[in-house]
């Protein structure tokens, strides 16, 4: 062998030599990578609290009745937003649950109201009733009762990504009395959605979400009635020297199952528990105290913030919706009830700081709407307040339908200030869509108490372009909603049953609610810029790092993420 060659063959030996030592060392200093602890600042909870019908003026009307343990707690050491109002008319319960879980209005997420008018069956339906599903009760499934789902809303919620972004590992679960207070919040493809049944006394689902309860719901349903506030007496928290600020009579109109004036006895008539208690039991703040039991069972049984996915809870309160619109804002009901409901607040930050760690839970509050005054008790101060009777537009539309079209059968519903109109009948008599539309909002600007209205034609035309208009165009579905928006006067509305109150209105009473971000992930302050419950779902998930819902529309209110 040649020099040349020796040396070559040496040159080679020595990088195999090297080359294997690199592999070999890279192997040492190069392990697999292992899963990282779990960190105890890592955040574990997130925890929606809804209050339904939770006007922002209660928040410092009733401020120095509160304890610092519930509302103020969340203010002075959260982040509250003083100018968040929907963007969007009707404001009902169903359309401001939405909003807030997908960060959108009804003119994307297509829940129009509570309640809508289905053409294709002509007949009203509520938003979340689903002739597909059947109800599960503590007995199981009910394959002769229909129940509701979320199938008619769309796009995501905030619930859904979060599940979505770790291949749904992360456990959602929406809890309330009303269904859609549930079923809402809870998207798509939650772990659970449960409401309370006033038949049978106990929370239930629907086989859309599971063919039977979980356990855990069954054994609270067994072991925790409602029944034990039988009779239980519901009278002034504070001394009456507190509720002042309130009315000081209620008028005879401001009564509910309950009955019109303190103290009430809870039995709803009966001699022992059975659906009118049920029933009756729903109007006080006996109701909230039950279901944040109820949600403490749901952390307990679902084991939600136990491990480093992120969970979502969302409790609503419906009581406070139910006693507001039998007994009105003013009422010494209503303070009570938010008096009450701020002590038991209190006492969930306590469950959740002994159980999880506020430092590992982010919270939010905000309410679905506002609510009006009574219009007889602001008339007695002599504000312009009316109740609207029921069949006044439906009359004055018809009556200018038949007269111009000869056919008062183009009228189909009037449902929530909105006129329906008959799209069949209008293409078989070869009329002028917009034209009907016109005829019929003149016909009722002639009732006393509307003061403009909005035609399908307008809104589509991108001719609502006022204020008002946007408001009604953003509540606006082409498939769901109807053909003329009307807008009433302040304090104006149309007559519902026995109710003292209502909403549904574009007005600040309606629109204006407050929205509180508390614990982890969360700058502290009082921010008054403008915003709408609908930056709640693209705040959390850029707090979360997860995407936006689908069909979000909202801000991020990059004001209160610390970094």
């Amino acid at each position: 062998m040649t020099k040349r060659n020796k040396t070559r063959s040496l040159l080679a030996l020595l990088c195999f030599i090297s080359l294997l030592s690199f592999r070999v060392e890279a192997q040492r200093v190069e392990p697999l990578p292992q899963r990282a602890p779990s960190s105890p600042q890592k955040r574990r909870l997130v925890v929606a609290l809804i209050i339904d019908q939770f006007r922002y003026d209660y928040l410092e009307r009733f401020n120095d009745l509160f304890t610092n343990g519930g509302f103020r707690r969340l203010v002075n050491q959260g982040a509250l937003f003083t100018n968040a109002n929907f963007d969007y008319v009707p404001t009902f319960t169903a359309p401001g649950h939405a909003s807030i879980f997908t960060g959108s209005a009804p003119a994307l997420n297509g829940i129009v109201g509570n309640l809508w008018y289905d053409r294709a069956a002509g007949k009203t339906r509520t938003m979340v009733s689903d002739t597909e599903a059947r109800l599960v009760t503590s007995r199981g499934l009910q394959s002769d009762r229909e129940a509701p789902s979320p199938r008619s809303l769309t796009g995501t919620t905030i619930g859904d990504q979060i599940r979505l972004s770790n291949n749904f590992q992360s456990k959602v679960v929406a809890v309330s009395y009303k269904d859609r207070s549930a079923i809402l919040p809870a998207g798509h493809r939650p772990n659970g959605a449960y409401w309370f049944n006033t038949e049978g006394g106990e929370f239930v689902t629907s086989d859309y979400y599971a063919k039977e309860l979980p356990a855990w719901v069954k054994k609270f349903n067994s072991s925790e009635r409602p029944d034990k506030y039988f009779n239980a007496r519901w009278d002034r928290l504070l001394p009456l020297s507190a509720y002042r600020r309130a009315q000081e009579k209620n008028l005879d109109l401001q009564r509910s199952p309950l009955g019109n004036s303190f103290p009430y006895t809870l039995n709803g008539g009966e001699d022992k528990p059975g659906r009118r208690f049920y029933d009756a039991f729903q109007y006080t703040p006996f109701a909230s105290e039950y279901l944040e039991k109820f949600a403490r069972a749901a952390v307990e049984g679902e084991r939600l913030g136990a491990d480093d996915f992120v969970d979502l809870l969302s409790i609503s309160f419906s009581s406070p919706d139910l006693a507001g619109h039998f007994y009105g804002p003013d009422s010494q009901e209503t303070l009570d009830t938010y008096v009450r409901l701020d002590r038991l607040l209190a006492e969930f930050l306590n469950y959740l700081d002994q159980k999880i760690g506020l430092a590992r839970v982010t919270i939010f509050v905000t309410g679905d709407h506002g609510v009006s005054p009574v219009p007889e008790y602001v008339k007695s101060f002599a504000y312009d307040a009316e109740r609207l009777p029921s069949r006044a537009v439906p009359d004055a539309v018809k009556k200018a339908l038949g007269a111009r079209f000869g056919d008062e059968r183009l009228y189909l519903a009037f449902l929530s200030d909105q006129i329906f109109l008959d799209h069949w009948l209008i293409a078989e008599k070869k009329l002028e869509a917009s034209e009907v539309e016109r005829v019929a909002g003149e016909a009722a600007m002639t009732v006393p108490g509307v003061t403009d209205y909005f035609t399908r034609s307008q809104i589509l035309d991108g001719r609502a372009a006022s204020l008002m208009g946007k408001l009604v165009a953003n509540g606006f579905n082409r498939q769901r909603s109807g053909d003329v928006a009307l807008i009433l006067k302040p304090f104006w509305f149309v007559v519902e049953g026995p109710l003292a109150a209502t909403h549904g209105s574009p007005y600040s009473y309606d629109r204006h609610v407050p929205l509180i971000f508390f614990g982890a992930g969360v700058r502290a302050g009082r921010y008054h810029a403008e915003c709408a419950p609908a930056d709640i779902a693209p705040t959390l998930a850029a707090m979360l790092g997860v995407e936006m819902p689908s069909v979000s529309a909202g801000r991020v209110l990059a004001e209160a993420i610390s970094k």
